[in-house]
């Protein structure tokens, strides 16, 4: 009987749907008073109608539609049953009269692509092909924007009379938004293909705050640098190049969504440029410290640069301070007393200061440069802003002379001695056994040059043997071995390796590359204690003056480790002394709010994972010196935060000392972004070891591109040690800790039952 009443359900189902169809179009003529499918309203393209459809995109021209914003105006939008909908003869135009332009314009309104509506009009043919003319109502499909049969209200007269500057404002948002503007006169500046071009005002109005330039958007606008014109159009604020995920974090520029372009002359010169330094001053110390409240371009970056937006500005001979990536090369004009500047021509950031006076040439991907660095004259260009950073778009054509400044080398302040162990950390950006040979021998010649061949290498970013290739292995054994051989072969030791490899795809970085912490150590200098190596899942612990494991991970399950690596803890002798190395690679800032965004100041989401990591790898130490305060403990890697970061101050807490603090403020760097030099890579001891023990960051790869020999985008960091020849505090006969016995053998500090006899006498009796 069930069967039966779904047969009957589904043929009435039928029967009443194909009068449903068959309805709207008796005499041969839509009825205005049933809503048809773009399909429909396509097949039956005569009289008036009300189709429902999702907005795919702009009209071009007969059978040409623009699906991806910006769009070139809001005359118009092209209907489908389907929001992916790309196939021409699937696609329905609708006209858009003035009264609707303003809500539903492409051009003006890009967000509502991908949205369903309904729009009732004339069916008839538009661009060549079925189409929808006049509308008499659109609304979206949750009923805002006008019911069907109210027309929307007229637009407002455009605003005349304005200069630019009056468009800029003083502010991060024009007072004109959203407002259509006519006889808007410039002369254009640089030309950013056929769709969009920077006009400038040659007048100023004296007020600093304002900028006399806007960035103008108009498809096929047929402009050359020069040209004297007048623009129609509506003011808008865009993001023009970000990342996607991310257009909530990234600054929008003030444009002109231009509807009519008057070309008034040709050839006419172009304003002066505004020389950064001389004619205006950037502020050095502050971003932002009013989130926005106030618009104050003398004291807040944010500001200065937003008050010459689009505008020409010029650089007199700015000295390059970072490598070339993605074709921006950062400078600065000058430098600024009390500022910490590196020997190699860098500008490090500190705790006071995130140099806002830093500026980002865009020239391109080929062009070589590098800390240092300096051109020989007026750089000029006009301000624009895309991905977190406001950009100066270089003349090339004018671009003066790069003078190279003399890249010296840089090698370990110490050398190996036979009583001291030597340790590094270096971040060998995703190494796999499928690395470029090039890239395999300057990493093996800079450790046994410049490092002068360490001990221990504490190895970060070590890729499986495939690298990003989908296997399903997470096994590294040749990567490592490729690595060891070319040291070999290039005269260096032969060195050992050990790690614990990830579980597939668990631990964070490319997908298939598996990277991982691991250990290259020189077997004729050290030795790897003997004990069971851990799984990627087991806990390393420590009992009786040893790890469980060897190597082991510390609580590998723990939640705060999702998609991130595991500390990997390895137990080292050397000269029959212990030494605990914990290798380390935190969570990465990605998702934090860029220095130059919507959000002052930025907020350091991903900064609260790497504080809950530091406390619990303290606490991991604080166990060891509980039980052991003279076990040596050093923790090392990319912590990807600075020396005066939360989380560094959470990880040292009463244990560690930072060996990065005993250097130099100018020396203090192993990274660079965005033309800050700064500390991610650490080396930490345990207190009783900092004394006698010596650091050194090796800057052999940050400031520099490929080009110049660079091997990764991190400097190694090393850290020499005095183990205390064998001192250690021996229990007195209470089992107190008291006096200090000298212990070849042992080795390590004593005070556990099973080193009692060590220390002249059986505790256990």
């Amino acid at each position: 009987m069930g069967n039966l009443k779904r047969k009957t359900f589904s043929w009435l189902a039928a029967v009443i749907l194909l009068v449903s169809y068959a309805i709207p179009f008796s005499g041969g003529q839509a009825s205005a008073e049933t809503v048809m499918t773009v399909q429909q309203a396509i097949e039956n393209n005569s009289g008036t109608g009300t189709v429902e459809g999702y907005i795919v995109g702009h009209t071009i021209s007969t059978n040409s539609y623009d699906h991806e914003a910006p769009f070139g105006n809001d005359y118009n939008f092209a209907l489908a049953d389907n929001p992916e909908e790309t196939d021409p003869s699937k696609i329905l135009p609708v006209q858009l009269s003035s009264s609707f332009r303003g809500t539903f314009g492409l051009g003006t309104n890009p967000d509502i692509l991908g949205k369903k509506v309904q729009v009732t009009g004339s069916l008839e043919a538009y661009f060549t092909v079925p189409g929808l003319k006049s509308p008499s109502a659109i609304q979206f499909s949750d009923g805002s924007g006008g019911e069907p049969g109210e027309p929307g209200e007229p637009e407002p007269p455009a605003v005349t009379g304005l200069k630019i500057h009056d468009i800029q404002g003083e502010g991060h948002v024009s007072p004109y938004k959203d407002q259509q503007v006519a006889q808007v006169a410039g002369i254009v500046t640089k030309v950013e293909g056929n769709s969009a071009f920077f006009m400038q005002d040659p007048e100023e109005d004296g007020n600093p705050n304002t900028s006399e330039a806007i960035y103008v958007y108009k498809k096929n606008h047929g402009l050359t640098e020069g040209d004297q014109v007048e623009i129609d159009g509506l003011v808008k604020e865009w993001v023009l190049d970000g990342y996607s995920e991310k257009l909530q974090t990234d600054l929008a520029m003030t444009e002109i969504n231009a509807t009519e372009v008057t070309k008034i002359a040709t050839g006419v010169e172009l304003p002066a440029p505004v020389v950064i330094g001389e004619d205006r001053i950037p502020p050095t110390q502050v971003i932002d410290n009013d989130q926005f409240s106030v618009f104050d371009p003398s004291e807040d970056g944010i500001d200065f640069y937003e008050s010459l937006e689009g505008m020409r500005i010029g650089v007199e001979s700015p000295q390059v301070i970072g490598p070339q990536k993605y074709g921006e090369v950062p400078v600065i004009a000058n430098k600024v007393e009390g500022k910490v500047y590196s020997p190699q021509g860098g500008i490090l950031l500190t705790e006071e200061s995130s140099n806002p006076e830093r500026m980002f040439l865009l020239i391109d991907r080929d062009f070589i440069a590098k800390a240092g660095d300096q051109f020989n004259g007026l750089v000029t260009g006009v301000v624009s802003y895309g991905f977190s950073n406001f950009k100066i778009l270089v003349d090339q054509e004018t671009l003066p002379e790069l003078i190279e400044s003399e890249l010296v080398e840089d090698y370990a302040t110490f050398d190996q001695k036979e009583n001291k162990l030597t340790i590094a950390s270096y971040n060998i950006e995703n190494f796999s056994a499928e690395t470029d040979q090039s890239k395999t021998a300057r990493i093996a010649e800079s450790m046994i040059n410049n490092l002068k061949t360490p001990d221990i290498i504490g190895l970060v970013e070590v890729q499986d043997n495939d690298g990003q290739t989908g296997s399903g292995s997470a096994d590294a054994s040749q990567s490592y071995q490729a690595l060891i051989d070319e040291i070999v072969a290039q005269g260096g030791p032969a060195y050992n390796w050990t790690d614990i490899a990830p579980e597939y795809n668990q631990d964070g970085g490319a997908p298939g590359g598996n990277i991982r912490v691991g250990y290259l150590y020189n077997p004729e200098r050290v030795q790897l204690k003997e004990a069971p190596k851990g799984t990627a899942t087991e806990a390393v612990a420590y009992e009786n003056g040893d790890l469980t494991l060897n190597p082991g991970r510390i609580d590998p399950q723990n939640p705060i480790f999702e998609d991130t690596r595991k500390p990997l803890a390895a137990e080292f002798v050397f000269k029959g002394q212990e030494v605990i190395v914990i290798a380390n690679h935190f969570n990465s800032k990605g998702g934090d709010d860029p220095l130059f965004g919507v959000t002052q100041p930025p907020v350091l989401d991903s900064e609260v994972q790497r504080i809950e990591i530091a406390k619990l790898l303290n606490e991991f130490i604080a166990g060891i010196h509980a039980e052991d305060p003279k076990a040596n403990v050093v923790v090392l890697g990319d912590l990807n935060d600075f020396e005066f970061s939360k989380p560094i101050e959470v990880l040292e807490n009463g244990q560690l000392t930072n060996m990065i603090e005993t250097l130099p403020e100018g020396e203090r760097f192993t990274y660079n972004y965005q033309g800050n030099s700064q500390v991610l890579d650490h080396i930490l001891v345990s207190n009783h070891l900092a004394d006698q023990a010596e650091a050194d960051i090796i800057n052999i790869n940050s400031l520099y591109m490929e080009e110049h020999g660079r091997a990764s985008d991190h400097d190694p960091v090393m850290v020499q040690l005095h183990l205390n020849n064998g001192q250690r505090q021996c229990p007195d006969s209470s089992g107190n800790k008291g006096s200090v016995k000298q212990n070849e053998d042992n080795g390590r500090h004593l005070g556990h039952e099973k080193n009692a006899k060590a220390c002249g006498y059986d505790k256990a009796s």
